[in-house]
């Protein structure tokens, strides 16, 4: 079977909306999580506009539809035409050409998303410095990051453990349970 290369990094001059969720409907529909700041009005208006995209797993493409679902955005894409392609971009990244954009939304979407001002934090353990997040998921149930020691073994942290503090200076566990950190 002859398929085109699929593409998973977008063009240097895309910015990262957001992901992809599950899949809605029978014609293709994807839900949208939007990971920047930004207004529903704005958003809508920005989908409307015709901008470019790029999906990860299925390269540029366009809108051929938007519809609001309960509070949530549902896209259905060119290309993706039923619910079986829909269902492979579960999770897929969603970036927006920056040409596209007005200036305000450009500044927002180009800000470090909350994972990337996350990662190489420096990890401190009852005061002493003990390494640094190397990954961080936060769109997990529970969100935890990855902590990479000093030494190079890697420890998954919960960030809503009551022992764990997130500073803009650091990751600070307070009498961490024992054999938590590797």
């Amino acid at each position: 079977m002859n398929r085109r290369p699929v593409l998973t990094t977008p063009p240097a001059e895309y910015l990262r909306l957001g992901r992809l969720g599950r899949s809605f409907k029978l014609d293709g529909g994807v839900r949208l999580h939007v990971e920047a700041e930004l207004a529903d009005d704005e958003l809508e208006a920005l989908l409307a506009s015709g901008a470019r995209l790029f999906v990860s797993g299925l390269g540029e493409t366009r809108l051929r539809g938007l519809d609001d679902r309960t509070g949530t955005l549902v896209l259905l894409l060119e290309g993706v035409r039923d619910r079986t392609a829909a269902r492979a971009l579960v999770n897929a990244a969603v970036y927006v050409h920056s040409q596209d954009l007005p200036e305000a939304l450009g500044e927002a979407l180009s800000a470090p998303s909350s994972e990337e001002a996350l990662r190489g934090l420096p990890v401190v353990v009852d005061g002493r410095p003990w390494g640094e997040v190397s990954a961080a998921h936060l769109n997990a149930v529970n969100p935890y990051v990855e902590v990479r020691s000093d030494t190079g073994s890697v420890s998954l942290v919960a960030l809503a453990a009551p022992y764990v503090e997130v500073t803009e200076e650091a990751v600070v566990l307070t009498s961490p349970p024992e054999g938590l950190l590797a």
